[in-house]
């Protein structure tokens, strides 16, 4: 398939009831600024602190030759970093008789770009080209959109970064969190997640022809932070825990990335929160703890002044009855 568009979500794989419309060329076609080629893996694996293992699914990179097919790759997926302004392409490429999309969540594009499978189509045996142009810098992440619950639970989705247009008046390699925002020297991109063994024993299309298969059932056994599980590893794993010097600014980017509610305790530490889902806050505020529930973001300056180790926890809550299911630990370290 060309990188124009593809044929999309054709043909009741799996299920006989699922049967969607074909993917037409990408619409307004033009040449990007930025294209990422992603790819598809079912076989992955991510083995927690207690020995125990699950079936993880995920975006490959295609063009750092990840695989398009059943291969392995990274959790979260690859990140996704772009400026605002630029147009972007996503490139999805499926070669598998399964069905899947590439959400941009929170950056509006059109319909044909959104990537909300049945609402426009599935991708499956072929490739569809997502044009999108990000409008405001901050913190996102894109998931697939076929089957939702499910193929988010499994592990599809990952980051996705707007950073500001730079600042000409700023010396080079000055880092914002938004245009005119606040400038940071570190950063840390921390997606919450709570993992229920039994959901990652389903096939991808499981409920979608109406059986009840437990997806309004949520359990989870493990809690994790950026693909580590919380319970220890997360404490000294370096992509989650940080490590700064004193008098540097971190900006950790907060991504409720899972079904149940989560607060977010700092362990002492006071955040300056200067923005939200994508947009700065019209006044920052501070805190020492944040709450929050699924696909909620937030931007967090941090500014230690002492030396020192801080623990960071997340609890998650039963959504309906708010007993705690349980928790996830990492550390700020500042030195």
């Amino acid at each position: 398939m060309g990188m124009k568009g593809g044929s999309g979500g054709g043909g009741g794989m799996g299920s006989a009831c699922y049967v969607y419309p074909g993917a037409p060329a990408t619409p307004g076609f033009v040449t990007p600024d930025v294209l990422f080629q992603r790819g598809i893996y079912m076989n992955g694996s991510m083995t927690f602190d207690d020995g125990n293992a699950v079936t993880i699914w995920g975006f490959t990179d295609l063009a750092a030759g990840g695989g398009g097919g059943m291969g392995g790759g990274s959790f979260p997926s690859p990140a996704m970093r772009v400026t605002e302004g630029q147009i972007v392409h996503t490139a999805l490429t499926v070669n598998m008789m399964w069905m899947h999309t590439v959400h941009h969540h929170g950056i509006e594009p059109s319909q044909e770009n959104d990537g909300v499978g049945h609402f426009s189509w599935d991708v499956t045996n072929g490739t569809y080209t997502y044009q999108w142009r990000p409008s405001h810098a901050g913190t996102y992440f894109y998931h697939c959109h076929t089957n939702t619950p499910l193929h988010a639970e499994m592990g599809m989705y990952g980051g996705l970064i707007v950073d500001p247009v730079p600042n000409p008046n700023d010396p080079p390699g000055t880092k914002r969190a938004f245009a005119n925002g606040p400038i940071y020297d570190v950063e840390a991109i921390w997606a919450a997640d709570e993992i229920d063994p039994a959901w990652h024993t389903l096939q991808w299309s499981a409920g979608t022809c109406g059986g009840d298969v437990g997806l309004n059932n949520l359990n989870p056994r493990y809690f994790i932070i950026t693909g580590v599980d919380g319970a220890n590893s997360a404490l000294t794993n370096p992509g989650v825990a940080v490590t700064m010097q004193k008098g540097q600014r971190l900006l950790v980017r907060y991504i409720c990335a899972g079904f149940h509610p989560q607060k977010i305790d700092f362990g002492g530490l006071t955040a300056t929160v200067v923005a939200s889902d994508g947009r700065p806050l019209p006044q920052a505020w501070q805190t020492t703890s944040i709450e929050a529930h699924s696909a909620e973001r937030y931007d967090c300056i941090f500014q230690p002044t002492t030396t020192g180790t801080w623990t960071v926890t997340v609890t998650y809550y039963h959504w309906r009855s708010g007993a705690v299911l349980g928790t996830a630990r990492t550390r700020i370290n500042v030195v």
